[in-house]
């Protein structure tokens, strides 16, 4: 069972501790009223008693003297109408005025802003407070908590659109040329021309070798070497089966042999196309036709319109709903954290990261303070002038009044001990 929270004791209270104060004050100033007085009924009795008579009438002086001063501040006091009294609420509107310039001028200037988050190296301190765990598990639960509230608030047709039109542009960006070229460069290297060669040569062995194929061969040739003639057909078509079969022998040879001087030749053609490739002004035409083309296509303008509501729904099945009773985070809350934990890592590591982030810092609040300058003083003025003047008087008593009544304390008894000096001065 949770205790009860404990109750705030009224005798600590700020107006407690101003009273008791107060009345610790007036108290010494009552002893050193009775001691004077003492001292001229018993003045007779013993020498001493000028002594004490002296330091009491001097502490009563210097008492009421403060006490006038302390009370001044904030009422008439003994609320005699006495010139230039009552000073805070008289003059309220001059002090806020006055504090609000103050501020501005000394406290909440460009140069002081730049200083403190160069001395205070807060990137630093955010480093620290993002490696911490409950920071970042707080930092996972509040974005995951905020996720759905936030999705919801978006316009989807107008995010949809604008993420297409994004994605579309990028798409444009890409530098297709260059792309093929690096490709075609990886698939040179690797070799895979050879492999096409290989596919070729075999594909084409396998055909000449079939005698099915003697008569479309036979007729091929015939038609290449424009011979109607029937003497000279039938002469190609008795030497076909040697030609085929010279020919399936030297394919043959050029997949057995990898040091081929075909081979050899057709790596020097293809490393001369590859180099040529990405400057051929014709090939970056079609290219860019190609790719206006293909994004511009209705399959395409679809996917690029659905890319908003897919990463929407992802990003909300991502938080998942643990059932009641479980233990287990959401998907991403545990994601979320380590990113956090890592960036806080990061930048505890990175110096130069931390000095580029405390100057931004550094040059935002000095650049807000520049642009707002004066804005600051009218809230503090327009604040304070919100107040009444017993509201102002008793709202600076309480905050300072524990102090002034020190001033009374230390008034009374310096001026006690002036006194004691001023009657040793006198005897002699």
């Amino acid at each position: 069972m949770n205790a009860a929270p404990a109750l705030a004791n009224p005798a600590d209270s700020p107006e407690a501790r101003l009273r008791r104060m107060q009345r610790g004050a007036t108290a010494l100033l009552g002893a050193a009223a009775a001691l004077l007085a003492a001292s001229h009924v018993w003045r007779d009795a013993h020498p001493a008693w000028a002594w004490l008579g002296a330091f009491a009438e001097a502490a009563l002086v210097g008492g009421l003297a403060d006490w006038f001063a302390v009370v001044a501040l904030f009422r008439r006091p003994l609320g005699l109408p006495i010139w230039h009294t009552a000073i805070i609420p008289a003059r309220k509107d001059d002090i806020a005025r006055n504090l609000g310039e103050f501020v501005e001028t000394h406290l909440l200037t460009p140069e002081a802003l730049r200083k403190e988050v160069a001395e205070g190296d807060l990137a630093e301190r955010l480093a620290e407070a993002l490696q911490q765990p409950e920071t970042a598990d707080a930092l996972a639960g509040w974005l995951l908590q905020a996720t759905p509230q936030l999705l919801a608030s978006l316009d989807d047709e107008r995010l949809a659109v604008w993420l297409a039109e994004a994605v579309h542009a990028e798409l444009m960006r890409l530098d297709l040329p260059e792309l093929s070229g690096r490709a075609a460069t990886r698939l040179a290297n690797a070799g895979q021309h050879q492999r096409v060669l290989d596919a070729v040569a075999g594909a084409l062995q396998r055909y000449v070798a079939d005698p099915e194929h003697l008569g479309a061969i036979a007729e091929f040739l015939a038609r290449a070497l424009n011979l109607d003639n029937a003497i000279y057909k039938t002469m190609i078509k008795a030497a076909a089966p040697r030609a085929t079969q010279a020919l399936a022998h030297m394919l043959g040879e050029l997949r057995a042999a990898e040091e081929h001087p075909w081979r050899t030749q057709l790596d020097t053609w293809v490393q001369e196309w590859v180099q040529a490739l990405p400057q051929s002004e014709g090939w970056r035409a079609h290219l860019g036709e190609w790719q206006t083309e293909a994004l511009a296509s209705p399959s395409a303008q679809a996917w690029l319109h659905g890319l908003w509501p897919r990463l929407k729904a992802r990003l909300l099945a991502a938080q998942g709903n643990p059932q009641p009773g479980a233990t287990s985070p959401a998907p991403l809350s545990a994601s979320l954290s380590g990113l956090v934990r890592q960036l806080g890592h990061r930048l505890h590591q990175d110096p130069a990261l931390r000095a580029s982030i405390n100057q931004a810092l550094a040059d935002t609040l000095a650049g807000l303070v520049q642009r707002h300058r004066g804005a600051s003083a009218r809230f503090l003025e327009a604040q304070l002038a919100r107040w009444s003047p017993a509201e102002m008087s008793d709202k600076v008593e309480l905050a300072i009044g524990r102090d002034l009544q020190f001033i009374r304390i230390n008034g009374t008894l310096v001026g006690g001990l002036v006194g004691l000096v001023l009657h040793a001065l006198r005897q002699l």
